[in-house]
């Protein structure tokens, strides 16, 4: 019995508040009528007033407006600019690409030139027959298709030899057929490892019995 009761109290309570709040709020209807009525009844006193502010409003709108279609415009200009440039990126990338590939090129060919060289160079003691040194006269076009002709700059002197001798005694015998061909200016000249040393360094492996 005593809940019952209580439930009572609670559901008139609750009634109550809500009463309270219906009032409150139709005050606050009255209120904002009164509000309004009497601004109606000012501007039917002053219409001009009325109009400023509708004009007001109008500008403000057309302010807004046009502050709309400014971003607009300023959106539409940077993406522009923008896919301006992603395409220099496209193409500062083709030709970062392109240059990797020429780099890449450019060092396989350096390492083949390299392995070439590697081979072309005679391990030990060797012995040429130089047959000229020219400044002004370059013969490396005749040589290309014979190993045993060879050509090599200094500065801006190419010298030429001919064959490529282990035994110092067969490079001697071969300057002496070529001078007798006319060639008198052809000498010995020792490399080691690819590398032209001098005579007398080349006498002192020899004693040793490099190669």
């Amino acid at each position: 019995m005593r809940c019952i009761w209580i439930g009572l109290l609670l559901l008139v309570g609750w009634g109550q508040a809500q009463q309270r709040q219906q009032k409150k709020k139709g005050d606050t209807q009255k209120e904002i009528k009164k509000e309004w009525k009497r601004k109606a009844q000012s501007y039917v006193k002053n219409p001009l007033a009325l109009k400023a502010r509708e004009e007001n409003f109008q500008k403000q709108i057309l302010d807004r407006e046009k502050q709309i279609a400014d971003l607009q415009l300023r959106n539409r200009e940077l993406a522009d600019q923008i896919a301006r440039l992603e395409d220099q990126i496209r193409v500062k990338q083709y030709s970062f690409d392109s240059l990797q590939s020429e780099v890449v090129r450019l060092k396989a060919a350096y390492e083949a030139e390299k392995k070439q060289a590697r081979l072309d160079i005679m391990p030990g003691l060797v012995f040429k027959v130089q047959i000229g040194a020219f400044r002004l006269f370059d013969m490396r076009k005749y040589a290309q298709d014979n190993p045993f002709f060879e050509t090599e700059a200094l500065g801006d002197i190419n010298r030429y030899t001919v064959g490529r001798f282990r035994d110092l005694g067969l490079a001697e015998a071969f300057q002496k057929d070529l001078k007798r061909l006319g060639i008198r200016d052809a000498w010995i000249v020792p490399y080691k490892d690819g590398v032209r040393i001098t005579m007398k360094e080349a006498r002192e492996i020899l004693a040793r019995g490099g190669s």
